[in-house]
This record gives C-alpha cells, structure tokens and sequence, in this order.
C-alpha cells in the first residue's frame, strides 16, 4: 500500500514538474479562444486560472477559477459556464486515439484542446454570423442525427472490414430537400468562394461542396458537402454576404442531408483535404439556432423511438446516443464507455442497439460494462404511463431481460433475427423519467437487443 501511495506521489509530482503557463491561444474564431494543454497546464484566460486536471477517455476534469468541474469532448455535450468564463472541451488524445484519419483531429496537438470564451458575449455575433439553414420552410434541427461532431462510425453488425471512422464535421438531416429548391443553404458569415467541386467522376454527377473563406478571419473555412449541382447558386471568387443563399442539398447515396465542416488552416484547403483540421463547432452551431446556449428540457407525453432504421427513413437518428437533457432521451452512459453510444445492427428496413457487456469489441473503442444492464432514459412528465418494447436482434440470437422504471417485463432469448414485443406494462414514473432498463448476458457470450419503445401517458 504504502508503495502505491509513492508511485502516485511520484506520478504527481511528474506532472506537475511539466506543467506549464499557457497565455497565448492557439487560434481563434470569433469571440471563442482554443488552447491546446497538457494535464497539469494552467491557461491565463481574462485574468482567470484553468487548470486541466485529469482526464480519462471523453471525460475531462478541468478547475476554473479554483472550482472543479467535468465535462465530455463536446461531440453533442454544451459549454458551461463559470463565474465569467464559457468552457467546452473541442478534442482530447482518447476521442482521438479512435479516429482513423487522425488529420481530421490535426488542431490537437496536446492532451486536449479547450475552447474558451467569454460569457457575457455570445461565442459568435448574431450581427455576423447565421445559422446555415434557411428557416422559410419549416426547418427543425433534431441534433439527434448518428452523424454529429466526431461521431463515432462504428461496425454496424459483423461487418469487420468496415474502416472505423470518426464523422467529419456535422451532418444536418434534410430528408425531404434532396434535389428540390427547398431549406436552402445559408453563408454562415460573409465569405469569399474559393472552389466549388461539382465534376467528380466517381460520385453521381448530383453532389456539390463548396469551401468558403471567412472574411474577418482568413484562417477559418467553410465545407458545404452534399450539395444538389444543379441548385449551387455562387461560383468561385464571388464574395458572399452572411444568410446569402448557396444551394440545396442532394445527400448521398442513401438520404439527404448537408455535411458542414468548420476548419482552420494557414494554407487554401484542397478538395481531398477539406476535413483536415476540423475544428468541433456543435456548441456554436447550437447558439446560432438558438440564440444561447443554455440547456432546456424537451418531455414528451407519449412517442415510439426506433433503434438504428435506415437513415432515409428518419434522418438517422439511430437513438445509438448518450443522453443529453435538449434531446430528451438517450442512453445513460459513463465514462467508461470512449465512443458515448452503444453498437447498432440494421438488416433491410429493420434495426435495434445491441448491447453487450464488452461493446465495440476488437477496436480502439472497446469498453467493458462495469454494469450487466443499460438504461434508456425518456424525459416525460410524472404520472401513469404505458410502455412496451420489441425486442432482439436482426442478426444474431440474443438474451435479454427487460425492465420498466423497476417493473419486469420478462426474459427473452430469441433466434437469430428474432424479434418480439414484450407485454404491455402500466408503470409510475415519479422523477420525471421513464427509464428502460436492459440486461445482458454477463459472460459477454449472447447479445442483447431492443428495436423499438412505444410508450403513453395514461394520467
């Protein structure tokens, strides 16, 4: 014991020893300051002290102004606020460590990159900057899509040749857009047109991306992937106003959506390299849509959430994700769990999340389970409700036990590609959350499944 006690002192001491004064930022983009730092480094900020404490895989423990707070890599997660300092973590080395183009993550150059600003001022002026989607025709940014901010593409099913990447950029749903004149593209700031890309031989002759220089901030592109050709309204060395129109969305082979991508870079970015860089832009993207960035509840009375469908069929929002109160379901996850979401498998026009005691098995995201179940949570309000699930796996055979807020629905172990409903269960929900709970098999042998939730208030 008393040699562990040494070893930690000494560990310590290490790291300290190292640390070091940072005061300068690496970059800037609008009123938000990055600054790349080991563990033990103090970043000056507006007179105030932040310390990046420790960190262990996503989570990352930071004391600003001598209060100790924890907050994940920023992939879905909001900035908070202390005293008269906004604080979010853009990157660190373990989100990173899962990516396999790492150049994507190329502004991280130390254990994390933080993301500082001040919290009086919005991180980007209403004055200058824009939302990027037109909202004349009904737009609604779910900020549930699978394709968010570093998003971890994980195998779906058993397909192991399948390159594990991290998403590039943000996707935006636009399912109902794709080769129309409709929820138009915006200039997120004034900008110059450096290229427009629409003659690629290998894709379908329908998609565009066009990069834009920002006017007040040379160093910082625009990516806008998966455009519709024949909509592209600017060309290349036209200067563009913020909120001015540029195109539609196509998508890809599969739906529409639009694939945006912040970056910064000292040199013009060439189409191969247009996500070389990226700087993890959600929490500003977030303001923009909503004018700040505090963090409202969404409840619901009564839905159907479906596990990981197609995306054409619901903007992918394969409901893979780690709870966040603005979306107001999710997993209920920790922090050892690197990627923040469970495992997936679609066959056809059927899917569920598929959950094991070791997920993501094999790859830089393996984690174990320090629990034999996983809780789905649904912000709703307190009451009565009705609630049953469909169960399984479309692939494999499975076992699992469901519960409803404490309530059990039964044990399932199914044939491959079996899937069945569980009885319908009347629960009380008394803390504002109708919580799921799923359990696994324990030796990590069979998996566990479930592809759809139906639930309703009753009183």
């Amino acid at each position: 014991m008393k040699r562990l006690i040494t070893i930690s002192i000494l560990v310590c001491l290490s790291i300290l020893a190292n640390a070091q004064l940072v005061t300068e930022p690496d970059f800037n983009w609008g009123n938000c300051y990055y600054y790349n730092a080991n563990v033990g480094d103090t970043i000056q900020f507006m007179g105030i002290d932040v310390v990046l404490l420790d960190m262990k895989n996503h989570y990352n423990k930071l004391s600003i102004d001598n209060d100790t707070i924890e907050l994940k890599v920023s992939r879905r997660s909001l900035p908070t606020s202390l005293n008269l300092v906004r604080a979010y973590v853009a990157d660190n080395r373990n989100v990173k460590k899962l990516a396999s183009y790492k150049v994507v993550h190329g502004l991280l150059k130390k254990d994390a990159l933080i993301g500082l600003s001040d919290n009086q001022n919005l991180m980007l002026s209403p004055n200058s900057f824009s939302f990027p989607v037109s909202y004349n025709d009904g737009f609604n940014w779910n900020m549930n899509e699978d394709d968010h901010m570093f998003s971890y593409q994980g195998k779906g099913c058993n397909a192991s040749d399948n390159e594990v990447q991290l998403n590039e950029g943000i996707g935006i749903a636009l399912t109902d857009a794709r080769g129309i004149e409709k929820h138009w593209l915006l200039a997120i700031e004034d900008s110059k047109v450096i290229w427009v890309e629409d003659k690629k031989d290998d894709r379908t002759n329908k998609e565009a991306c066009i990069l834009l220089q920002s006017n007040s901030n040379p160093l910082i592109f625009y990516v806008y992937d998966r455009l519709y050709t024949n909509t592209v309204r600017v060309k290349e060395g036209q200067d563009v106003r913020t909120g001015e129109l540029l195109g539609t969305v196509w998508g890809d082979e599969n739906w529409a959506y639009l694939q945006l991508a912040v970056v910064k870079s000292d040199t013009i970015p060439d189409y191969e390299n247009r996500y070389t860089n990226c700087i993890n832009f959600f929490p500003q993207l977030y303001e923009l849509y909503f004018k700040n960035t505090f963090n409202f509840t969404k409840s619901f009375t009564r839905g159907k959430v479906d596990f990981a469908r197609q995306p054409q069929s619901n903007g992918n929002r394969k409901n893979l994700l780690a709870f966040e109160e603005y979306a107001g379901m999710g997993w209920q996850l920790g922090n050892w769990n690197p990627a923040d979401k469970v495992m997936f498998c679609t066959k056809g026009e059927r899917g569920n999340a598929r959950l094991k005691k070791v997920l993501f098995g094999g790859t830089e995201a393996e984690c174990l389970n320090p629990n034999n179940y996983f809780e789905y949570e649904i912000n709703v309000r307190n009451g009565v409700f009705r609630v049953r699930a469909q169960v399984g796996d479309v692939e494999q055979a499975s076992w699992q036990k469901i519960e409803y807020e404490g309530v059990e629905a039964s044990s399932y172990e199914l044939a491959a590609g079996e899937l069945k409903w569980t009885s319908e269960k009347v629960v009380k929900v008394t803390d504002r959350k109708l919580t799921v709970r799923i359990y696994v098999d324990p030796e990590n042998i069979k998996v566990a499944g479930i592809s759809e939730i139906v639930f309703q208030q009753a009183y």
